[in-house]
């Protein structure tokens, strides 16, 4: 049995998809054993989902997880000796991303037309018209981090 440390992650042309959406189109890297590793990229380019993906709580439509030399396709979550720091924005998930931001203007009774008009505003600001009526779950990291 290796050490974490002695470990070698390989991804192998990595597609995860959802429904209507590819979020990592054909991902292959190598990371070293002991390497220092960081994923950069804009806001909604799969990041999160890869890191998702490769902890098992995602499954690839195609390609391969391989930790050192054992396929970690098919190994639960609980079994791969991962660790995950989640992204936490104290979003609300039951709630839409307009009901989000519109949460702490309620209990200071601003008008329903005023806060539908802030809440605009605000999402225009960060980027992210047209999500209004989606959950934080069907959003990226990085919307999510804007919504909160």
């Amino acid at each position: 049995m290796t050490t974490p440390h002695e470990t070698h992650v390989s991804l192998v042309d990595l597609v995860v998809q959802f429904p209507g959406t590819t979020a990592v189109d054909s991902a292959t890297l190598d990371v070293a054993p002991g390497e220092f590793f960081s994923l950069l990229g804009p806001s909604g380019c799969g990041k999160t989902t890869l890191l998702r993906t490769i902890a098992g709580f995602y499954r690839q439509r195609q390609g391969g997880i391989w930790f050192g030399d054992t396929r970690m396709d098919a190994v639960p979550a609980h079994k791969r000796d991962t660790g995950m720091v989640f992204q936490n924005y104290a979003l609300f998930p039951h709630l839409t991303v307009a009901q989000n931001v519109a949460y702490g203007l309620k209990p200071r009774r601003v008008p329903r037309a005023e806060a539908d008009e802030r809440v605009r505003q605000a999402l225009a600001l960060v980027d992210l018209t047209g999500l209004e009526d989606r959950k934080p779950r069907q959003l990226s990291g990085g919307q999510q981090q804007r919504v909160a």
